[in-house]
């Protein structure tokens, strides 16, 4: 039997739910699937510029629209990472619900067994029960019946419920596996994602090395006429000087963006996920809340785990040496005042400091913590509302 067709009913109308979520409403599919469309178009006719003889408007817009290109297929990216990473914890919460619902007909096959040895222990008057019994090809459907001659209601329930599990099972099954095959689907759509993103940053890249050669001979061009015509000169420089304004926009929004779902890395209770340190029970949700906010453009970074050894150390240093001084003391006693080892959601790596722009998100106006506002509750994170860029499992 598959692993999956013994989901409950919760189960499958969790299921159902989750199949609700990835039919994609068609419109709002179809604008975006256009949109990356128009942009890997125009992209393709970007990357097919020459340089050389191109009018420096031309090469503007040939930047634009190639930068455009990895910035809505990047996005795309992320938006099929999130939706994997839906497909899998849909078919996670399925397979545990398999486990429960096997080991709930393990059980119930086992009080049916008992009910049988009870029955046959203290048998009714009836001689149509004990011959049953003794039969070799006693069949459920005689079992049940003679059952109902010798026991009373609340022993058959168990009966009644073995029934209703087993209809689940095949009621479920093929909710189950569709399940499993929408997530197998989220998988290569990433795939497909994936390669729409390196094609875009192939065709970004190949272009911005012959713009840079182009730089070179317009800046040149340039300085030789400094002497002839200083005005001349001056207007090819500053054109040239925004070409290599856009250029640079184009390789700085390339090196920020990461390829691939967000890594999880490392090992114990300690893991990495894009260089935030968490615990590993909240590793997952940090990466899916990673990916979904570089799939609205909101690049976050941050800072997570605090070795609970350098607060010791504080302690020690402005409080006092002894283990009250260290682990009691009240932090106004200290000097400066710092608090007490094993206070912070950072020294159990379940609290995560965000940044945005290489910078903490100190403003509540910020895109970050407006995206994080919205957002980061979906992935079992909540501020603390003092401080915009702390953010924790139970917001302190």
């Amino acid at each position: 039997m598959h692993p999956l067709r013994t989901l409950s009913r919760p189960a499958l109308a969790a299921l159902l739910v989750f199949g609700a979520l990835v039919v994609p409403a068609t419109a709002q599919a179809d604008t975006k699937s256009e949109r990356e469309e128009v942009q890997r178009k125009r992209a393709a006719v970007a990357a097919e510029i020459d340089t050389l003889k191109a009018t420096d408007a031309q090469v503007e817009a040939a930047l634009r629209a190639l930068n455009a290109n990895v910035a809505t297929q990047t996005a795309a990216l992320r938006d099929a990472e999130r939706k994997a990473a839906e497909a899998a914890a849909a078919l996670e919460a399925a397979t545990a619900q398999v486990a429960a619902k096997q080991a709930e007909i393990v059980e119930l096959d086992a009080a049916v067994k008992d009910l049988a040895v009870e029955a046959y222990i203290r048998p009714p008057s009836s001689s149509s029960f004990i011959d049953s019994l003794s039969s070799e090809t006693i069949g459920e459907a005689e079992l049940k019946q003679s059952l109902l001659e010798a026991q009373s209601s609340s022993q058959l329930d168990v009966l009644d419920q073995l029934e209703r599990a087993r209809e689940d099972l095949e009621t479920a099954r093929q909710a189950a596996e569709a399940a499993e095959t929408a997530a197998s689907d989220r998988k290569a759509a990433v795939a497909g994602k994936l390669a729409s993103v390196t094609q875009a940053r192939n065709q970004q890249a190949q272009v911005a090395e012959e713009v840079d050669a182009r730089l070179d001979r317009r800046l040149s061009e340039a300085a030789s006429l400094a002497d002839l015509d200083k005005k001349l000169s001056a207007q090819i420089a500053a054109e040239q000087a925004r070409i290599a304004a856009e250029l640079a926009r184009q390789k700085s929004t390339s090196r920020a963006a990461s390829l691939g779902p967000v890594a999880i890395t490392g090992s114990g209770n300690i893991v990495s996920v894009r260089g935030i340190r968490v615990h590993k029970s909240i590793a997952d949700q940090t990466a899916r809340l990673l990916s979904a906010a570089d799939g609205d453009g909101i690049s976050l970074s941050g800072g997570g785990y605090r070795d609970p050894n350098q607060q010791i150390a504080l302690r020690r240093a402005h409080c006092g040496s002894s283990n009250y001084d260290v682990y009691q003391k009240p932090p106004s006693q200290c000097s400066p005042p710092t608090a007490r080892p094993g206070q912070s959601n950072h020294e159990r790596g379940l609290a995560i400091d965000f940044t945005y722009q290489g910078r903490a998100i100190s403003s509540r106006s910020s895109p970050a913590f407006q995206w994080l506002k919205a957002h980061a509750a979906s992935y079992g994170f909540y501020n603390l509302p003092s401080e915009p860029w702390h953010w924790s499992v139970n917001g302190d």
